[in-house]
């Protein structure tokens, strides 16, 4: 039997809860609705429940320990092709391991889990740096990311903390998802693929000019090293980043002409 589900945490537990309550045995695979691709395997569309994921959860909570939690959500985050069987085979383990689950990181379905849990986490961290808001039009703070993993739900509990007196919209363009805070409490909303740019306020761009003029004349050129800068600044996130629009915008040929002028 193949479980499917909407694509979320509690629906991806939820399919969890209802196939071990069926038979884990007969599991062959839990993924999402659109990845279903077997001609020859029943499949069942599980209603995400959060209830019985909260029960889960609960149980992993008491029984294992916080670490066991933490691991699973950021693993799920990375959204790794084989995370289906591979997070079930986590629970499992967890579950019969208990209270001595952090004795056995190391063993090789846990161990895969960390990994994918790490990468998760590592990017968070990255990108709680790299996040650059726009003021737009109306007020609101507007950060435009391209995450390789889903990191804003566990960036925007940052955000909060950080300005609470704002309402700001962490996007996602990747995946088409946001993270919406009015003031109130962060709601995780999806952002339709719109090829206009938002209207950004007046104020907002005679900033984003001071912030690239900065960024251009405080570099000192005997110190001036890409490959460091490529590794605390990926060329990946260079798109979404202020300061580089300058630099992402010249053409090959004459780049580093230019670069060896700053």
């Amino acid at each position: 039997m193949i479980y499917t589900y909407d694509g979320s945490f509690f629906g991806y537990l939820s399919a969890v809860f209802d196939g071990w309550h069926d038979g884990v045995h007969q599991i062959e695979d839990i993924c999402l609705e659109a990845e279903e691709a077997s001609l020859f395997s029943a499949s069942r569309f599980v209603t995400t429940d959060d209830g019985k994921a909260r029960r889960i959860l609960d149980g992993l909570l008491l029984q294992c320990g916080p670490k066991a939690c933490h691991y699973l959500y950021y693993a799920f985050l990375a959204e790794q092709k084989d995370r289906g069987l591979s997070l079930l085979t986590y629970v499992r383990m967890a579950f019969c391991y208990k209270q001595d689950f952090l004795h056995h990181l190391s063993d090789e379905p846990i161990w895969k889990v960390r990994q994918w849990a790490r990468k998760t986490g590592n990017e968070r961290h990255k990108l709680l740096g790299l996040a650059r808001f726009q003021e737009l039009s109306d007020g609101m703070l507007y950060c435009r990311l391209k995450p390789t993993c889903c990191v804003i739900p566990v960036m925007a509990p940052h955000f909060v903390r950080r300005l609470p007196g704002e309402r700001w919209v962490l996007h996602d363009i990747r995946r088409g998802l946001g993270v919406y805070y009015d003031r109130e409490k962060p709601v995780m909303v999806t952002i339709p693929d719109v090829q206009a740019a938002p209207e950004l306020s007046a104020d907002e761009l005679a900033i984003e000019r001071a912030w690239q003029n900065y960024y251009r004349t405080i570099a000192i050129p005997s110190r001036k090293n890409e490959a460091l800068r490529r590794n605390f600044m990926p060329k990946k996130y260079w798109p979404t980043l202020i300061e580089m629009k300058w630099l992402i915008a010249i053409p090959i040929r004459t780049l580093e002409t230019i670069q060896s002028e700053i």
